[in-house]
């Protein structure tokens, strides 16, 4: 069996086929400008020397690379309005449990929280220390008793930290009252 090639040469000579590469070049890429969504056109100018050219995009309508900065513009504040308070509550007159009406509880101003130390507890320990109060007419804690502890000093370190506290007295009909609270606090040593 014999091979036999064919070779096949252009008549043009190879000055016609590096135009038609040229050509499917150019085509190639308009081809891929178009895929690729280019919205701009090029402008071919003809360099000075030798048969080179220069592709220039041009795309009308869109800033230069390097736009000037925008000037800077205050955003508008809006005038703010005065939030109305409401009104406070007006007091219970349903009474409460003694009969008497008009009566607000004690509230703490000053009531930083107790951090006993732990370390004489045994590890995994866990448990609560619960306070009776007494605050008088002025607001200041005069009785601390303790009703649940742990012991190890953290009940009197508790107890310590609790009679600093300070309230806005409870009142009854609008006049500052003496009045007991009972306070909870639980603690843990991992």
């Amino acid at each position: 069996m014999e091979l036999v090639f064919l070779t096949s040469t252009h008549p043009d000579g190879p000055r016609m086929s590096l135009q038609k590469t040229a050509s499917v070049a150019f085509h190639a890429l308009l081809l891929a400008a178009l895929v690729y969504g280019v919205h701009s056109a090029a402008v071919v100018r003809p360099l000075p020397r030798g048969n080179a050219v220069l592709i220039v995009p041009y795309a009308p309508g869109h800033q230069a690379a390097v736009a000037p900065p925008k000037p800077k513009i205050a955003p508008i504040e809006k005038p703010k309005l005065a939030a109305k308070q409401p009104d406070p509550p007006p007091p219970s007159s349903g009474g409460d449990p003694s009969g008497e009406s008009d009566v607000t509880v004690a509230t703490a101003n000053f009531d930083p929280d107790p951090k006993p130390d732990l370390s004489a507890l045994p590890h995994g320990a866990r448990g609560d220390v619960l306070i009776d109060i007494v605050i008088d007419e002025g607001g200041k804690v005069v009785d601390a008793q303790l009703d649940e502890g742990l012991g190890h000093g953290v009940d009197e370190a508790v107890i310590a930290v609790v009679e600093t506290w300070t309230f806005t007295p409870a009142t009854r009909a609008g006049k500052p009252v003496a009045s007991k609270q009972q306070l909870l606090f639980h603690f843990e040593r991992a």
